[in-house]
């Protein structure tokens, strides 16, 4: 499995973060794709961010899913097996 993390990575019309770690929010994306000849290539990606003013739940997904995409292009259209977003307090 790959994992990355990324941090001060801002949806589209959203407010900057506030720094590694100290977003409003954070989310974590899992996909799978099965791999030709058998298996499954799978990646995570989590983060912090800040969203702009009006943005949603699904805006943040289609960011994720995006960037996810763009670093790993092979990934395209691969199946959704988690994601969350969640304000970044306790």
């Amino acid at each position: 499995m790959d994992q990355n993390t990324a941090s001060a990575q801002v949806p589209v019309g959203a407010a900057p973060s506030q720094g590694t770690h100290h977003g409003t929010h954070h989310y974590v994306m899992t996909l799978q794709k099965p791999m030709d000849g058998g298996g499954y290539a799978v990646r995570s990606l989590s983060g912090t961010c800040t969203p702009g003013a009006g943005a949603t739940r699904y805006d943040l997904y289609q960011w994720v899913m995006a960037e996810m995409i763009r670093a790993a292009p092979q990934l395209a259209g691969s199946n959704v097996m988690f994601f969350d977003v969640q304000p970044n307090r306790i």
